[in-house]
């Protein structure tokens, strides 16, 4: 017994490897990364495969949508440690930009920075989250 719930991790933490654990815990992941949710994404975190800068009308994307889900087909459930949300709200409190931000925008803004221009970064966080470790 390892302690945790049956469903909260993938991960075995005694590094054993098991193939029918594997594909079963890659076609998990592939089914949460295709589940597609029309609802109110406010507080759900969410990917696009559109370029979000601009639209047709030439207008930026924030005043060019209707809502927070147009221009976004996926939303992707996101479990997010106490610690990670403090971060968050103190991000929206303290980002330097008068309009107040929605949740899902800065999550998404935030993924795609980090995952654009600090890759390294990221990997550094895995790496003390105990990815990597030997």
């Amino acid at each position: 017994m390892t302690g945790f719930k049956s469903g909260a991790s993938n991960d075995d933490p005694l590094g054993s490897s098991d193939t029918e654990h594997d594909e079963a815990a890659e076609a998990d992941e592939r089914q949460q990364q295709e589940t597609v949710s029309h609802d109110s994404a406010n507080d759900e975190m969410t990917t696009s495969t559109e370029t979000q800068s601009s639209t047709v009308s030439g207008l930026p994307w924030l005043y060019s949508r209707s809502s927070i889900t147009d221009g976004r087909e996926k939303t992707v459930q996101l479990h997010l440690q106490q610690s990670t949300l403090d971060l968050e709200r103190a991000a929206r409190r303290d980002i330097e930009i008068d309009d107040t931000v929605k949740k899902a925008d800065l999550r998404e803004a935030a993924v795609i920075v980090a995952l654009d221009r600090h890759l390294e970064d990221v990997a550094d966080k895995l790496r003390e989250w105990g990815y990597d470790a030997e």
